[in-house]
């Protein structure tokens, strides 16, 4: 029977390894799993994933390499990496290999093979298209996007946003050129992630991830963490309005945050005693419309508010979970001001000989707890409930 102290005990967690699966029912690289010295994935919200796989790879006695000359890891085989926790298993980067990279140094002993993999958005970027959507009748960029992606695997996250409809607009250029466009325009996060696709605002709302505990004794899974307080972000942005009449006058619009609040206080708050508010202006570019220019200022003062970034390392065997971006996480034992929710901008897996480590940025759009963090005993808790 399992303790209520061997749960709190770090010892009760299982190291991570990393699960390595290829082609197109993603099988088990196996054995060549004993020669992978380092593994190593970029996710963010805004960019594509990407990262390598090191191989130390072996010449057998009839002269072929174990590894390169396998057939596994050829240029656009499809790869899916998972963190194994022993209990559970959680996929991490899904994509293609866009490029292997075999080394013959001097040494036969220190040849390696290095796999260079990207997500699937990939599988975007090889056609450059000339078009006009929207031409006969508006199109939402939902609309676009998931024509774009249809001749994939992929399917769109069902919480993405409709995004802009106004008008007819050209593209020349890649799909996943054309579609991170659009979710620059929209103030988007676009993420690639287990066959879906999301492509919409921020998630800030709806479960928060396994909180990062610092300073937690025992519980303690971040290795370090270091907070930046900006105040040299702009509270509001505006921009003036197009005269509708010749001879009128031009008018200003000023959008402030619409975002969801991390936290008690907005950080706008700090500093509008000063009697000098915080604005940036924006233009008007090219044949932009009105609608356009008003989402790019609403989405320049919300990327803006979110002044607090932190960034750190986790062990990833003592958090259990892989850490993701786009999402919500808690932060345990900062204190009362730094403490509480924050968005994960990018996080970045690796696992080596000494263990799986996760370094991730975060930010947030406020100070002050207002949501209780999940603490080891409650952890503890959830997990005698599931052995019963």
């Amino acid at each position: 029977m399992i303790s209520l102290s061997g749960l709190l005990d770090p010892g009760f967690t299982q190291p991570a390894s990393c699960l390595i699966e290829v082609g197109e029912n993603y099988t088990d690289i196996g054995d060549l799993a004993n020669l992978v010295t380092v593994v190593e994935i970029t996710t963010s919200r805004e960019e594509a994933a990407t990262g390598s796989i090191v191989i130390e790879d072996r010449r057998r006695e009839d002269g072929q390499w174990m590894a390169a000359d396998s057939g596994l890891f050829t240029r656009w085989a499809p790869i899916r990496i998972s963190a194994d926790f022993q209990t559970h298993i959680e996929e991490f980067f899904r994509g293609y290999i866009i490029q292997p990279k075999p080394s013959y140094p001097n040494s036969g002993g220190e040849t390696t093979l290095e796999l260079m993999v990207q997500d699937e958005s990939a599988a975007l970027d090889r056609e450059q298209m000339r078009t006009i959507w929207g031409e006969d009748a508006p199109m939402s960029d939902l609309d676009i996007l998931t024509q774009l992606i249809a001749p994939l695997n992929l399917s769109v996250d069902s919480a993405s946003g409709q995004g802009q409809s106004s008008r007819a607009l050209s593209q020349d250029a890649t799909p996943i050129v054309f579609i991170r466009e659009r979710a620059m325009a929209n103030g988007y996060d676009l993420i690639f992630s287990e066959g879906q696709v999301y492509f919409g605002p921020k998630r800030l709302d709806g479960e928060a991830q396994a909180p990062i505990l610092v300073y937690a004794g025992k519980s303690t899974n971040c290795l370090n963490l270091e907070i930046t307080d900006d105040g040299q972000r702009p509270d509001e942005v505006m921009f003036d309005h197009a005269p509708q009449e010749e001879g009128a006058e031009t008018t200003s619009e000023t959008v402030s945050p619409d975002v969801a609040v991390l936290g008690r206080t907005r950080v706008a708050e700090e500093g509008a005693e000063l009697g000098t508010p915080s604005v940036w202006r924006v233009t008007r570019e090219g044949d932009e419309t009105e609608e356009e220019l008003r989402a790019r200022a609403q989405a320049l003062v919300n990327e803006n508010s979110f002044r607090i970034r932190a960034i750190g390392e986790l062990d990833g065997s003592l958090y259990g979970h892989v850490l993701k971006a786009g999402k919500t996480v808690p932060i345990d034992g900062t204190g009362e001001r730094y403490g509480g929710l924050y968005f994960v901008d990018k996080v970045v897996h690796n696992f080596t000989p000494e263990g799986y480590r996760q370094q991730f940025e975060l930010m947030r759009n406020a100070v002050g707890e207002t949501d209780s963090v999940s603490g080891p005993l409650s952890a503890a808790t959830s997990a005698i409930s599931s052995l019963f």
